[in-house]
């Protein structure tokens, strides 16, 4: 069995802090300017990434100055920077109330979609456009969100109004291709990815996925130069080395594919497709017991994997093992391989 993974990545950005210099004739009195000083040192404390002491310095510039728009923002920002998406909600929401803006809804939606509360964050991005046409990023995380929801021709419009705004962005010619990938529309895909490496070269998913596509028109040796630069990008990315693995397979050269698929293990243990796909390639040399070692391990990795017990059960047949083979095409069909259940109807009582 071919498994072949196609990626999308999202693009996070960082967030702008706006310092702002205390004018000589200040229009803060007291209490305000103070509030101006302790938001300008959250400020740099933030672009030294010391996101606990700029938080305090945003609370305080807040209890000084309580309708401190840009304190809330920021203080926004930097919880989500740390991850604590929740708390920078109410944050963002209090940005918004004291002045409707389009990066504080973008941010709001941002958190939101780190949440995967779709919906809200949909609205949010919407609404980041609708006071900003030009809103890049609103587009593209809106796009993501789609493209989640396997909503393909929206994802790819919204792809497009991105990459209409931000001529150059990579990321969204990338996610563009992965949303034609499902819509079959493979030219057009390899078309963006491409795209996406002539913007940004050093791009080792983007390269990973335009391989993906070559191996989908059946152009193998193309996908392996594809699937041999994202590995030279990424010497850790396993993936890759398991797709060139599949393409390597595909052209019958079982050792190079037994090669690539062990690198993909020895990165990745936990990798069950790498496994099965050894597996495949090991029955392809005759070598029947480590096919059975490695779909096995497949299995225990993921007990829910149909195809391995269907590969194994072939491999049990090869062995002449009828009640392990029909054993595992039963478990196969189960879990709804419809193959595995031809298997058992017609050789198994």
């Amino acid at each position: 069995m071919k498994k072949i993974i196609v990626l999308f990545f999202l693009f996070f950005i960082g967030f702008s802090l706006l310092a702002q210099d205390i004018p000589t004739d200040t229009l803060f009195k007291g209490d305000y300017q103070e509030a101006e000083k302790k938001y300008n040192e959250g400020v740099k404390l933030f672009e030294n990434k010391n996101y606990t002491e700029a938080i305090k310095k945003f609370d305080e510039a807040i209890t000084l100055k309580p309708n401190f728009e840009k304190a809330y923002y920021n203080r926004g920002a930097v919880k989500l920077e740390l991850g604590n998406y929740a708390e920078a909600i109410p944050d963002f929401t209090k940005s918004i109330e004291l002045e409707s803006s389009a990066k504080g809804y973008f941010s709001r939606g941002k958190a939101r979609f780190e949440l995967k509360e779709h919906e809200s964050a949909i609205a949010d991005f919407t609404s980041a456009i609708s006071l900003d046409a030009n809103y890049a990023q609103a587009y593209y995380y809106r796009g993501e969100i789609y493209f989640e929801k396997n909503d393909y021709e929206k994802a790819i419009n919204d792809f497009d109004a991105a990459i209409k705004a931000k001529p150059d962005y990579a990321y969204a010619y990338n996610d563009r291709g992965s949303a034609k990938v499902k819509l079959e529309k493979y030219e057009e895909a390899a078309s963006d990815y491409k795209m996406a490496v002539k913007i940004s070269p050093t791009m080792a998913f983007a390269y990973n996925n335009l391989g993906s596509v070559k191996k989908k028109l059946k152009d193998y040796r193309g996908a392996i130069e594809e699937y041999t630069v994202a590995v030279k990008m990424n010497s850790d990315y396993f993936i890759a080395y398991n797709n060139r693995g599949t393409a390597y397979f595909e052209l019958e050269d079982y050792q190079n594919a037994i090669k690539d698929y062990d690198k993909a293990i020895e990165l990745n243990p936990q990798y069950y497709y790498a496994y099965n796909n050894r597996a495949n390639a090991k029955y392809k040399i005759n070598d029947y017991e480590s096919a059975l070692a490695d779909y096995t391990k497949a299995i225990e990795l993921n007990p829910n994997y149909g195809y391995a017990y269907l590969n194994r059960g072939i491999t049990y047949e090869m062995l002449k093992n009828p009640l392990k083979s029909c054993e595992d095409w039963k478990q196969a069909a189960l879990l709804g391989i419809s193959t595995a259940a031809s298997y058992t109807s017609m050789q198994c009582k």
